[in-house]
């Protein structure tokens, strides 16, 4: 795995510019705005709040992208700016109740940070768990969570299998694919 997984996925000495510039930063976006969103959950406490900042994070992202140097760390840098977004939000919100102390948000925001490698590393192998299973369990988790899939129960009726038995067979081969991908991030030095 890369030292650093969280950064472009551009060699440094193929820089891309103009319009391949934004290309690859909405790349970069793309890849990384589900973490943002958690990050500025993690630091609000809440998916509203969190809903409300990450509109204005977006709108100074996407203003100050051509300040962004493609090769470095995307998720550093969307980090800064979601902090300060966020320490915005609560001294313009500091009358609410339940708001963590600057302290407490500042050591949470660290952990977070820290954390989104882990998080890359462990989809990563998830990924090449997932490719270890057998073709039926591969079958099984592919119908289960495609995006098409209403529920579990349709699956299963759609399969002529009993739902029960499904929802064993998921279970199993969540417990396989935990196990695999802490075995690869061990084996590799990451947790």
């Amino acid at each position: 795995m890369p030292a650093n997984n969280l950064q472009s996925d551009e060699e440094p000495d193929k820089v891309p510019t103009g319009e391949g510039r934004r290309d690859a930063f909405a790349r970069l976006f793309a890849k990384h705005d589900r973490w943002l969103f958690s990050y500025l959950v993690t630091l609000l406490g809440s998916p509203s709040k969190a809903e409300e900042v990450f509109q204005e994070v977006c709108v100074v992202l996407w203003r100050e992208y051509e300040t962004f140097e493609i090769g470095t760390d995307f998720v550093k840098w969307v980090a800064v700016i979601a902090h300060n977004q966020v320490r915005k939000y609560r001294r313009q919100h500091k009358r609410s109740a339940h708001q963590l102390s600057d302290e407490a948000c500042e050591r949470i925001a660290a952990v977070a940070i820290e954390r989104a490698n882990l998080f890359e590393y462990r989809r990563e192998a998830l990924g090449n768990c997932l490719g270890k299973l057998s073709p039926e369990d591969r079958q099984l988790v592919q119908l289960c969570y495609d995006e098409d899939t209403s529920s579990i129960k349709a699956t299963a009726i759609r399969m002529g299998r009993p739902v029960n038995t499904v929802y064993k067979a998921l279970n199993r081969i969540r417990r396989v694919l935990y196990q695999c991908i802490d075995r690869t991030l061990a084996t590799e030095g990451l947790v």
